[in-house]
């Protein structure tokens, strides 16, 4: 009582953020896999399997400090004010087994396809699907005509004339999938079925067609071109800040071209030798699965930063570009190391602190709205090839915030 009037409440607590932890990650499983969510707030957040059960995200620090905010996936809506395309992204990523590049981009162009990051987004992704198939068919096609020539059995001459080329191929196919068979003590339905998991396992190294090169290595070659551009625009820049932004993070994208150009030449010799991928894969599939995946754990998060980059067009969106593209470089596991001929790499942490107006993004200083916006091109970008998103020269900002919610 105070001069005979009851002692005011407590106030309720208000809602906090959870503590910011630091972060350096001892493998590529526990630093996450990049999620495509459209909200500006989440940009850079990853996903990984929670100790316990489940799926949690690792998200930057929102004032652009050192460290992450680890929280459970279905946390995000007390952190933000999520968009509808980003709650069902979240709540399918939370139902999976196994959190990986593949799994995570497999159902973030379901989502895409479904309508929920745009109409530009929704047409792409189900091409994407599409070309997906017809990619697989043609590297299982490629593979077996590898393996034949590999083989190199020729059957004995029949009493027909001459056969056609197709048929010729197909009496060879059988003969060596016998060979192969009996080779590595399996059936041939087993060949058969490993060639197809193997298409599946190589599908996105460039080894379908000559015409068309493996996402893989696009997303290699528009880091290599981003990385080139940041590197000479930071050498024009007086600021000292924004020119060791520029100098950050390019030595990381430095670091990690050098080390995709060497895991990308292990992988793509598992075309050079399919008897012997074959073998391994009779042994160890799994292995092999997991050799054939360094390439994308490596690489993953780069894309989402070459489209920052490739969006900004004049020097003040580059230097805004910068700043949110530091926040979101991927640190390198010490895992690294086991993969790779690796000594040393480059400290990839420096992070700016800065005032954040309302309804502002503390990165780039551009509304929440046209960010969402963006974004939600960007994963039109993604889906209609990353060859072509490195060209496009820039992008519109005219979609309304109806995909708030």
């Amino acid at each position: 009582m105070v001069d005979g009037l009851p002692e005011p409440k407590p106030a309720a607590p208000r809602s906090q953020f959870p503590p910011v932890q630091p972060y350096h990650p001892t493998t590529f499983q526990e630093r996450g896999v990049a999620v495509p969510f459209t909200t500006p707030l989440l940009g850079g957040a990853r996903a990984r399997r929670a100790e316990q059960r489940g799926v949690e995200l690792v998200i930057p620090n929102f004032t652009g400090g050192r460290g992450v905010y680890i929280v459970s996936g279905s946390s995000i809506a007390a952190l933000c004010r999520p968009t509808l395309h980003d709650k069902i992204l979240n709540s399918r990523i939370a139902e999976l087994k196994s959190v990986t590049p593949g799994t995570i981009r497999r159902v973030g162009r379901e989502i895409a396809a479904e309508g929920l990051a745009g109409e530009a987004a929704m047409a792409a992704a189900r091409l994407a699907a599409d070309a997906d198939k017809d990619d697989r068919l043609v590297t299982n096609y490629q593979l077996l005509t590898t393996l034949i020539q590999q083989a190199n059995l020729v059957p004995a001459a029949g009493p027909d004339a001459v056969a056609s080329p197709a048929l010729e191929i197909e009496r060879r196919a059988m003969l060596t999938t016998a060979w192969v068979a009996n080779h590595l003590g399996q059936s041939t339905a087993w060949v058969a079925t490993a060639l197809e998991a193997l298409a599946d396992v190589i599908q996105n190294f460039g080894l379908g067609s000559a015409m068309t090169v493996g996402r893989v290595p696009q997303l290699v070659g528009m880091l290599r071109k981003a990385n080139a551009e940041i590197f000479e625009w930071g050498t024009t820049l007086g600021e000292k800040d924004q020119a060791a932004n520029a100098r950050t993070v390019s030595s990381v994208a430095d670091f990690t071209l050098a080390l995709a150009d060497e895991l990308l030449e292990r992988t793509q010799a598992l075309v050079k030798d399919v008897i012997g991928s074959l073998r391994d894969w009779s042994a160890d599939p799994d292995a092999l699965v997991r050799l054939a995946a360094r390439p994308e754990w490596l690489l993953d998060g780069w894309e989402q930063i070459c489209l920052i980059w490739n969006h900004a067009q004049d020097d003040a969106g580059r230097r805004a570009a910068l700043v949110e593209i530091v926040g979101q470089v991927p640190i390198l596991p010490k895992e690294v190391y086991e993969w790779c001929d690796a000594r040393a790499h480059p400290d990839d942490g420096l992070r700016f602190q800065r005032l954040v107006g309302v309804n502002e993004d503390w990165c780039t200083g551009a509304t929440i709205f046209n960010l969402i916006a963006r974004n939600e091109q960007f994963r039109a970008m993604t889906w209609r090839g990353l060859a072509e998103a490195g060209s496009i020269p820039g992008l519109g900002l005219a979609r309304t915030p109806e995909t708030i919610s």
